[in-house]
């Protein structure tokens, strides 16, 4: 993948596994890519890698993988996008999803996804049209909208640092900032 974005789209990154043989097929690969001078292979465990200065991260890690991953992936700064292939992060909803159309009925290896980290809005705000109570669930948003003395339901969702809303019929958008 990483190769790929370098070689295509002229994208800089590192490459991080815990198998040898992989890191040497993968170094390999960039040799015969001519991408060393935007790409490094490294042999390292993932859990013990700083990944706070990356903006991308490409995974194709199994499920219990991710899952042990993720806090450290919702800990990195807003925006960051994680596309992953095939394996989820269970109950973190993807914001979008690609599928091979060109692989029928697949089940394996045709479905890329990505999360957004959200940045963490929840709790409660004064905004110049009243109260505005939030609770967060990954990048999904539930709470409560004080309007002239009354509660309005609100329901939204975070993509990186910019929120989006609806209360009381109207459509709110902006963006949170100074949050880590």
């Amino acid at each position: 993948i990483l190769v790929t974005a370098a070689r295509d789209y002229g994208a800089r990154g590192i490459g991080i596994d815990i198998d040898p043989e992989r890191v040497r097929e993968a170094n390999e690969n960039v040799r015969a890519n001519k991408v060393g001078d935007r790409v490094q292979i490294r042999q390292a465990d993932l859990f013990e890698t700083v990944l706070s200065k990356s903006t991308v991260i490409t995974m194709f890690l199994l499920n219990d993988i991710n899952m042990k991953l993720r806090p450290k992936i919702l800990g990195l700064k807003p925006g960051t996008r994680v596309i992953g292939n095939t394996f989820t992060m269970e109950d973190w909803q993807h914001d979008d999803l690609i599928r091979d159309e060109s692989k029928p009925n697949c089940s394996f290896n045709c479905v890329a996804y990505l999360w957004v980290v959200p940045a963490n809005v929840a709790g409660t705000w004064k905004l110049p049209q009243g109260e505005l109570k939030l609770e967060q669930k990954f990048q999904m948003l539930e709470g409560t909208l004080t309007l002239n003395g009354k509660q309005v339901r609100v329901a939204g969702r975070m993509r990186g640092d910019e929120i989006s809303f609806s209360a009381g019929g109207i459509q709110y958008t902006g963006k949170a900032s100074g949050l880590e």
